[in-house]
């Protein structure tokens, strides 16, 4: 009987282990090669030989301005969200270290006594020591292992979601930044202007004193200088709105130690990106990435249900010392003893559940698939997007600052105008109002077009290399 069981588990282990889960295979790409594709053109030769990836670039590389630094700095060390995201990856790894845990047996050290007595006072008194092995799965047909590779894969695939929450939070709070400038730059300029309107009114205000100016000349530039204080005060309120939401993001009580500039600045963020010609870059994206491996996981369930058609072998066992006497129990090896006690559990009749567990299993695996696909694809329509901008950005930035040019040209043409009489004071206040929108314009392109960068940047997935 003792040769039988030990045959019995000799066998078990040595055959134990093996995995019904399906191979995996990557899903065939359903996006384009590469981004000429669909841009409609070459992609340039600068591109094909660029300096390596973006996923190569070290965010403190790609932020060049020490403020902007400071701030990205700032939200990975207190952002709630990221620090949720890190919380949670400890927890999926805690829950993989208690699969893997069950593919080695348990082992538990009792020791116990028993005093018998009858009505005769004849006693009986019995001691034992050692180690147990209350039950241990020996893994016959994988569904252990299956299941630890569940647990592994969505450990990594939170692990990836925390490396993309990290690579948006750091567009999040450079974006923050950039719009809080900006607004204080066109906050500045507003001012500026409400101090110039209101010294333009008192002029055609004293000119209307001296019957020089007539009274529609006083109400237009009365029009003038409440607009001028109306933008002054919406921005006002622009600017604080943005001093939240930069505080929101960097997960801090204000912006105390945060140096705010009132200009943006083209440096601030490295202009020249490396996008690369195919779009497999993309599969060095975090989400991709995270969704490759629950898909993985998905594979790893199959495998524990179709596990589930088959028997359980399963394991007891003790080692230990027994004696009649407490002072005696360890002074033999007389006294020593084992056993074993393998078991097993077959299904035979249960409703059809095994069935409808595993065809649930593929079912879900064919929606992982879906998943990793659109995954997929919104990278693509992010990056194609982003080059789109790109394209276009700069351009219209440079014909803003000629209309920029031209608009003050008119102003300062319609003032002289009007000083000398030629024209009305409507010609000038029309002037103002369109100088003030092109240099507004002007002003929100930039932050648009370092934004863009920033956005590239993401989408690409950099932000994560030291």
């Amino acid at each position: 009987m003792k040769r039988t069981a030990c045959m019995v588990v000799a066998c078990a282990l040595m055959i134990s282990g093996c995995s019904l889960a399906p191979a995996y295979h990557r899903p065939e790409n359903v996006t384009a090669p590469d981004w000429s594709s669909i841009q409609g053109e070459a992609v340039p030769d600068k591109e094909k030989t660029g300096q390596g990836l973006a996923t190569d670039i070290p965010w403190k590389t790609f932020f060049q301005s020490r403020e902007l630094q400071t701030v990205i700095r700032t939200a990975l060390s207190n952002n709630r969200d990221l620090k949720s995201a890190v919380l949670s990856v400890r927890k999926t790894q805690a829950l993989y270290n208690i699969e893997r845990s069950k593919l080695l047996p348990d082992l538990n050290a009792a020791g116990s006594g028993d005093y018998q007595s009858d009505f005769h006072g004849n006693s009986v008194e019995k001691y034992q020591a050692g180690l147990a092995m209350p039950y241990y799965e020996v893994d016959f047909f994988g569904r252990i292992k299956s299941l630890g590779d569940v647990a592994l894969n969505k450990f990594l695939a939170t692990d990836e979601a925390r490396k993309s929450i990290t690579i948006s939070l750091i567009a999040q709070a450079a974006n923050a930044w950039l719009q809080l400038t900006s607004d204080l730059q066109t906050l500045e300029m507003s001012q500026e202007s409400l101090e110039t309107r209101q010294q333009t009114y008192e002029l055609v205000n004293k000119s209307y004193q001296n019957g020089v100016a007539t009274k529609q000349d006083l109400s237009q530039a009365r029009i003038a200088l409440e607009t001028a204080r109306v933008n002054t005060i919406l921005y006002t309120r622009l600017v604080q709105l943005d001093k939240n939401a930069l505080v929101a993001v960097m997960g801090t009580k204000g912006l105390s130690g945060i140096s705010l500039s009132t200009e943006l600045d083209e440096k601030a963020v490295m202009e020249e990106i490396p996008v690369g010609l195919s779009s497999e870059v993309l599969l060095k994206r975090p989400d991709i990435i995270g969704a490759e491996y629950s898909l993985k996981a998905a594979g790893g369930n199959i495998g524990a249900a179709r596990a589930a058609f088959y028997p359980r072998i399963a394991l007891t066992g003790n080692l230990g010392f027994s004696s009649s006497d407490l002072g005696d129990l360890f002074s033999s090896f007389d006294n020593a003893g084992w056993g074993i006690g393998p078991s097993i559990s077959i299904p035979i009749f249960n409703g059809e559940r095994n069935k409808t567990l595993l065809k649930a299993a593929k079912i879900d695996q064919k929606i992982a698939v879906v998943q990793y696909e659109k995954t997929l694809q919104l990278a693509f329509k992010e990056v194609a997007d982003a080059l789109a901008a790109r394209k276009t950005l700069g351009r219209q930035l440079e014909a803003q600052r000629m209309l920029v040019r031209a608009s003050r040209d008119a102003y300062d043409l319609s003032m002289k105008r009007y000083n000398e009489g030629i024209d009305s004071f409507l010609s000038v206040l029309d002037a103002q109002r369109s100088l003030f929108a092109s240099q507004t314009a002007e002003i929100d392109l930039q932050r648009q077009e370092l934004a863009n960068r920033v956005s590239l940047y993401k989408v690409l997935g950099g932000g994560l290399a030291h």
